[in-house]
């Protein structure tokens, strides 16, 4: 307050000794031009000019501020456009979460900026063309995520390999990953489509990648009983393979049972039972030592009975002594160890006692347990 009252004081004695001037000497001013003259005093002329400059300067800031309210108007037009372009982007990737494929594919369009974000909206896009497949929108998508952002080449290839998994494409999806390099996920992508497609060689060729990626874990064992399941009856290329294999795989039962139950000659089984079984008593690998052949049927039986001595009560060693005296003819040694196993709870037993009563001509009974079998 006390400094406004200085102000007002200060302006009315500016104005007093102004008044002062003008009274006591009013000056002459004259300005000519050609045949033109104007005459006032020297007070009025630069009361003129004052007003003159107060108006060339207000129109400079009228300027400015039109200039200025111009480039307001389109930071908000682009504020409004990007704030709708949020939602609606949000929208889209909500409604995918949702399983509304087709609305979100709406919304994600609607949502694109025409920068080089664009990208993430358009992989979103492909994702929900996938679903309702579409597969030439898909690609289209794909295509213009790249196309707005070259950045966005991997994230594309991975994208792609991923949508070709769903729709189950695996050499879509290997092409796909062809020149991205591996981390884990690609790793697990390849691991997937490798085995979707069954292609055990490339899986056995890639496997040190893999294995480096750490996405190998069991992997050659399925590439395994594909190769061996693939080799069936074709012994050489049956032990071929699975001497390639890796000792950890080469002990796995499910791979030799494989390897066991594709060969024709079944006697390049026996030491690779045996030492299996030595190394981890298993019971599907000791039903399995019951599957004989001519040549080995004689050291089978003797190494069934020696373990017999310390698994008498082992209802899958009473199978496979009963399906080598089976094999050998001893039909009642047979029918004595496979009613063992059976009454020990091995159900196979059912199926070989079946056998056993038809070669003993006892066909109603050999019925009787092919129909409790199958129960």
């Amino acid at each position: 307050m006390k400094r406004s009252l200085l102000y007002i004081l200060i302006v009315v004695v500016l104005a007093g000794y102004l008044g002062t001037l003008i009274a006591r000497d009013p000056g002459y001013v004259l300005v000519t031009y050609q045949d033109y003259s104007l005459q006032t005093s020297l007070w009025v002329m630069l009361g003129l000019i004052a007003v003159f400059s107060l108006g060339v300067y207000v129109l400079l800031r009228l300027w400015r501020l039109f200039m200025r309210s111009g480039r307001m108007v389109q930071g908000w037009r682009e504020d409004r456009r990007e704030n709708r372009a949020t939602k609606l982007s949000r929208k889209g990737f909500t409604l995918l979460a949702e399983g509304e494929f087709d609305r979100a594919r709406k919304f994600l369009d609607s949502g694109t900026r025409g920068d080089s974000s664009d990208g993430i909206n358009y992989l979103a896009a492909a994702r929900a063309a996938n679903d309702i497949g579409d597969s030439e929108s898909r690609e289209t998508y794909l295509r213009l995520a790249e196309e707005s952002d070259h950045n966005l080449g991997k994230a594309r290839a991975v994208v792609a390999a991923e949508l070709a998994l769903m729709r189950g494409d695996a050499d879509g999806a290997l092409a796909a990953m062809e020149s991205v390099k591996f981390n884990a996920h690609v790793a697990l992508l390849t691991r997937r489509a490798l085995l979707r497609k069954g292609d055990w060689r490339e899986i056995l060729k890639r496997l040190p990648e893999l294995k480096k990626a750490g996405a190998a874990e069991g992997l050659e064992k399925e590439a395994a009983i594909l190769g061996l399941a693939h080799w069936k009856d074709d012994n050489g290329a049956l032990n071929e393979l699975f001497k390639s294999l890796s000792s950890e795989t080469r002990q796995d039962p499910a791979v030799i049972s494989a390897y066991t139950l594709n060969l024709s000659d079944r006697s390049h089984a026996e030491p690779v039972l045996r030492a299996a079984i030595r190394n981890s008593w298993q019971p599907e690998l000791v039903a399995l030592y019951g599957l004989a052949d001519e040549k080995t049927l004689p050291n089978r039986i003797k190494q069934a009975e020696k373990w017999l001595k310390q698994h008498a009560d082992d209802a899958a060693l009473q199978y496979c002594i009963g399906c080598l005296h089976l094999f050998s003819g001893e039909i009642n040694l047979a029918k004595e160890a496979l009613n063992l196993s059976q009454e020990l709870g091995f159900e196979d037993a059912k199926t070989k006692l079946a056998e056993a009563h038809a070669a003993a001509g006892d066909y109603q009974r050999a019925y009787d347990f092919l129909c409790t079998s199958t129960k």
